[in-house]
């Protein structure tokens, strides 16, 4: 049993089955959602990998920063702009040219390669984590996302009007993605501002890490001003495959600002990573509250997974009442249809949140559903 203080009392957290009345069912979390705080989700470029490890529909693997040169096959080109060492990070290389001249040839040819590399990218026909990490979470909550790929901005097009899905924000710009630099206005390439009329433009990916100061960019600027201000509403913090890197100190500082875990009493952290946990909290210090770490190997073993679109209310019983909460995993191999078909007591509790209860038999037409 972990225990935290909180003016002279003690709030607990029950490991274990609990006797008759000490206990939240899964049918009573189901049930009884509450808009009780948000649950913020940041990915980094890990949490795609671990999304799809044999790569996308084609089989086309996902790089990381460290594994990009090589996929991309980038060393030739970089050599060809004086780089000798490219077995350094990518992000580090490319400040390096950057600093030498902004409009270096090389530079252009290097952004259009990497680009065309991540907008091909595309889904399997079946449900991925992705879509499981969106329809964990409901509209009160935001994943915030460093990575350009294209996954998860389609997994959000796939399953938004079959259920009510999370914000996503694009704090590194993304290969789908294009906005309006003059009208708070984004959406996908090939669209117009419904303000100016005028086409969407792409959102930048590369930034030189001295270029990292996220005001520059209209677009990021506002995706920052976003997530900073959810994650003072925030109640969960789950870090899915962000390491924190060197390269991007100011972002890291940003977030910690945001999360403030100075001013919180039974907030959770929760990091999916594989590393150890000990090496996890010194790295993530700034972001633990007190004792309440959680530091699941993989997203199915998580609190998003263990207790779908109700984990801050499972946090509120588990914290502040002292209860045990029966989790509630959805059906990791389902196809869309049966997926869709479990999530429905989730959403139509949500739907009915406030409303009065029915006594009478409701029939089919009395109950709400999402589409």
């Amino acid at each position: 049993m972990l225990t935290c203080r909180k003016d002279s009392s003690y709030l607990k957290i029950n490991a274990g089955p609990a006797e008759e009345g000490m206990r939240i069912t899964k049918s009573q979390l189901i049930d009884k959602p509450e808009n009780w705080g948000r649950h913020i989700v940041i990915l980094g470029a890990g949490a795609s990998v671990a999304a799809f490890p044999h790569g996308d529909v084609n089989g086309r693997r996902l790089p990381t920063m460290d594994s990009l040169i090589e996929m991309l096959r980038l060393e030739p080109v970089l050599k060809r702009g004086g780089i000798k060492d490219t077995r350094r990070n990518f992000e580090t290389i490319y400040s390096e040219l950057y600093e030498i001249d902004p409009g270096l040839p090389i530079l252009r040819e290097v952004e259009e390669i990497i680009y065309t590399y991540f907008s091909n990218l595309g889904l399997p026909g079946t449900p991925t984590l992705y879509e499981h990490l969106l329809i964990s979470l409901r509209p009160k909550d935001m994943v915030a996302t460093f990575n350009w790929d294209p996954f998860l901005f389609d997994a959000w097009n796939r399953i938004k009007d079959s259920v009510p899905v999370p914000e996503v924000v694009h704090l590194h710009g993304n290969v789908r993605l294009a906005y309006c630099p003059d009208h708070p206005t984004y959406g996908a390439h090939g669209m117009y501002c419904p303000t100016c009329d005028k086409k969407l433009i792409p959102s930048r990916l590369l930034y030189p890490v001295a270029m990292k100061n996220y005001v520059n960019d209209p677009f990021i600027k506002k995706e920052w001003e976003v997530v900073k201000k959810a994650l003072r509403q925030a109640r969960t913090l789950t870090i899915f495959g962000y390491g924190a890197p060197t390269t991007d100190k100011e972002a890291v500082d940003i977030l910690n600002n945001a999360w403030d875990k100075a001013n919180r009493l039974i907030e959770r952290t929760e990091i999916i990573d594989i590393k150890d946990k000990e090496l996890l909290w010194r790295q993530w210090d700034p972001f633990i509250v007190r004792t309440y770490l959680d530091c699941p190997g993989n997203f199915y073993k998580s609190r998003l997974a263990s207790y779908p679109r109700r984990s801050c209310e499972a946090l509120l019983n588990q914290t502040f009442y002292g209860l045990w909460v029966e989790e509630n995993p959805f059906p990791v191999n389902a196809g869309f249809d049966e997926l869709l078909s479990w999530m429905k007591p989730l959403v139509e509790a949500e739907n009915n949140m406030g409303k009065p209860k029915n006594r009478g038999n409701a029939d089919e037409a009395d109950i709400t559903t999402t589409r």
